[in-house]
């Protein structure tokens, strides 16, 4: 069960990454990146903690594209 979240995780988080790219959503994705490695540093690299690390990472890309950041837009 384990190996099927982490493998949903994986494809949403790379599959909305692109999206964005190709949308240029560039602030969606440093946030998207930073939050995904500060949560995978703080949970110690552990594969519960990697679990959980990348299911909020998808669901912060999903707050993203609801409600994206406004501090770096131009």
């Amino acid at each position: 069960m384990e190996l099927l979240i982490i493998s949903i995780a994986v494809f949403l988080n790379f599959g909305l990454l692109k999206w964005k790219a190709d949308n240029e959503r560039w602030t969606d994705i440093a946030v998207d990146v930073t939050v995904l490695g500060a949560l995978t540093f703080l949970f110690g690299g552990t594969m519960g903690g990697m679990v959980i690390a990348l299911v909020a990472g998808a669901l912060m890309s999903i707050y993203l594209l609801i409600s994206p950041p406004k501090f770096l837009a131009l």
